[in-house]
């Protein structure tokens, strides 16, 4: 009774920083980053071009053109979901938020599509 005591006493002494120091390193909900782009008659600016795998990206989105764009980021379309990424169509003078859990690490391409016309304006990249 007495050895069976000091063993179980003996290996709660030992696992006890096991279990402290594990739960320090444990996943934790990555940060939020916002990326603006904005689309202009003239041009397109993304701003920050980069973010850290494992954080969650809030695109913020608004097309201040003459006429509708589709802008895409990454290997999505219209009709469905390929990978990361999205395509969202704006109207003239419209603003969307896009929420993207950023699990790829590597270069998300962004295009904006116009009159069947499709641009690259520039590379994302998760890093």
């Amino acid at each position: 009774m007495k050895s069976s005591a000091l063993l179980l006493a003996a290996s709660l002494l030992f696992l006890w920083p096991a279990t402290g120091s594990a739960s320090r390193q444990t996943t934790s909900p990555g940060q939020y980053f916002t990326i603006r782009v904005t689309v202009t008659n003239a041009k397109v600016t993304l701003s920050p071009t980069h973010a850290p795998r494992g954080s969650t990206a809030i695109f913020l989105l608004a097309n201040y053109s003459s006429a509708s764009r589709v802008v895409a980021l990454g290997d999505a379309t219209l009709k469905g979901h390929r990978g990361t990424g999205f395509a969202v169509k704006l109207a003239r003078n419209e603003e969307k938020r896009i929420l993207v859990y950023l699990t790829y690490r590597g270069p998300l391409p962004c295009s904006i599509i116009s009159g069947g016309k499709t641009t690259l304006v520039g590379v994302f990249r998760v890093t």
